[in-house]
């Protein structure tokens, strides 16, 4: 029998003379703290790996945005510089060139410090804000090294240069980096490959979303699923590998991803939360409905305890200024630039079929109050008549008008119609409301309170139309440049909560920029 603290080895492995030393409490500790330290070591390789992964994917990402970041405000401020000199004289020759130079090789820094290389899983309206910030603060450097290198007299010239700049840079910018996007996105290299963890039914509708945004970076790579749902058979048509979280960091290696998304279903409201398979990750979302941070939410330190700063519900009077300035600004501008194009809109019209040029419905505005929102008549006259006796007689279309309020083959369109409802020209005399303070620019769509169009707005959604009530309905929106004719009636509802929401000066400027984008390659639109 063996004695106490002594181990017991085979007997064809031990010879009688085998000396077996004790093994005591020291021996063990060492032993468990070398494994441990192993295991620490092969973690912090892992870790590393991914890191440097993670540099370098950032880098290649973000590298074309960098060269069309360069390139535009090079250009830009060189063409300007080139007419200013035109303008005022010999002695500014030459130098079109280097204060070009100064100012894209400036905003490459301002952009990195703004975290917009990449910018992968940025929102596009603060990637937006943030590139202007970025143009506003590279000009604004470029000239006050001007004002201290060169002469009093010679500052006007560099001044001149950034404020024409600047009106141009905010619309080649962003547009540029679109371009940029949507050209890389074809190219298999070009992404982060990403891992989603979630459950089997919800993992569909996450990849078709990132694979619907592929412009911006995302690339899925794999599945992760709980083990209990390692084995369900929803896993199979994913068209995905499946791994178990357990192995995340394992996956991610192979296939070399270094971002994960988190999706709502999994439960993961805080930090501590997150499986520790997924620590190594460098990059991890988590997408939670229920701590509702939105856009413009700051995370604040309560002494020892971390919180969210919300932004209140309803804007200040300052705000409303802004925004009230803001709409009189465009709707001013665009009137004045369009007023040829209007009246060949009203010959069309004239020439096209018999009616009024113009058609005014009733419209539920700001507190509730009813005001004539103005369109270019799009219909025929009898318009309401016509509708009612095609949705009576044609169920296709109840279906088609009971999910959306729209029909893609509208038999009461015009042919001048067809045209304007395309472009979506015939909403441009809604810049008369903008001006008389009935509606915005940019706000929810505004609704119509019948039976026929929005009375289930009202009905069954009494809280969406409490909101609503709060701010006047838009010109544009995200609805408009989100979705537009294909989203649900559902999705035009959550649309306008978003914006009431996560209302704010540059989320006007930026949907009312990518309206341009819309109007012009006709998004949605039929």
């Amino acid at each position: 029998m063996a004695s106490e603290g002594s181990v017991v080895l085979a007997p064809e492995r031990v010879s009688e003379k085998t000396s077996v030393p004790p093994v005591n409490d020291r021996h063990l500790y060492r032993v468990e703290s070398n494994a441990a330290s192993l295991a620490t070591d092969v973690e912090g390789v892992m870790a590393r790996r991914l890191a440097d992964l993670s540099l370098r994917q950032s880098f290649l990402f973000g590298l074309p945005l960098m060269v069309a970041d360069f390139s535009v405000m090079w250009v830009t401020v060189y063409l300007v510089s080139q007419l200013q000199t035109l303008w005022l004289a010999p002695p500014y020759v030459g130098v079109s060139a280097a204060i070009a130079s100064l100012a894209a090789s400036l905003l490459l820094l301002v952009a990195y410090g703004a975290a917009l290389y990449p910018a992968i899983g940025m929102a596009s309206v603060i990637e937006f804000r943030n590139l202007v910030k970025a143009a506003g603060i590279s000009v604004a450097a470029c000239s006050s090294i001007a004002f201290i290198t060169v002469t009093r007299g010679d500052f006007l010239f560099y001044v001149l240069v950034g404020l024409c700049s600047l009106p141009l840079l905010l619309f080649f910018l962003p547009s540029a980096r679109f371009v940029v996007r949507s050209f890389m996105s074809k190219f298999s290299w070009w992404g982060v490959p990403t891992l989603i963890y979630t459950t089997p039914e919800h993992a569909r509708y996450l990849v078709g979303h990132l694979q619907t945004m592929a412009e911006r970076g995302m690339k899925p790579a794999g599945i992760l699923v709980s083990p209990g749902q390692y084995w369900d058979s929803g896993c199979k048509d994913i068209g995905f590998p499946v791994f178990d979280v357990r192995d995340a960091t394992t996956c991610a290696l192979g296939l070399k991803a270094t971002w994960v998304l988190i999706g709502e279903d999994c439960e993961v409201d805080s930090p501590f939360e997150v499986p520790s398979s997924l620590d190594l990750i460098p990059n991890r979302i988590v997408l939670s409905q229920k701590n509702p941070v939105g856009l413009w939410g700051e995370r604040q330190c309560i002494g020892l305890g971390g919180g969210v700063r919300l932004q209140g519900r309803y804007p200040d009077t300052f705000r409303c200024m802004v925004k009230r300035t803001f709409d009189l600004l465009v709707a001013t501008t665009a009137l004045v630039l369009l007023s040829p194009f209007l009246l060949a809109v009203v010959l069309l019209i004239r020439i096209g079929s018999p009616g009024p040029v113009f058609y005014g419905q009733t419209r539920v505005g700001r507190f509730g109050m009813s005001f004539t929102a103005w369109k270019f008549r799009t219909m025929r006259v009898n318009a309401d008549q016509l509708l009612e006796e095609c949705l009576r007689n044609d169920k296709a279309l109840r279906e088609e008008w009971d999910a959306t309020h729209k029909l893609k083959k509208d038999p009461r369109v015009t042919w001048v119609g067809t045209f304007l409802r395309k472009t979506s020209l015939d909403e441009l005399p809604q810049l008369w409301n903008i001006l008389v303070g009935q509606m915005s620019v940019v706000g929810p769509r505004p609704i119509v309170d019948s039976e026929t169009y929005d009375r289930s707005y009202i009905v069954e959604y009494p809280n969406a139309f409490a909101a609503y009530k709060t701010v006047r309905p838009g010109l544009t929106g995200m609805w408009q440049i989100s979705c537009r004719n294909r989203g649900t009636y559902e999705m035009r509802i959550y649309w306008d909560i978003y914006y009431i929401q996560n209302w704010s000066l540059w989320l006007d400027l930026y949907i009312t920029l990518r309206t341009v984008r819309t109007v012009l390659l006709r998004e949605g639109a039929y």
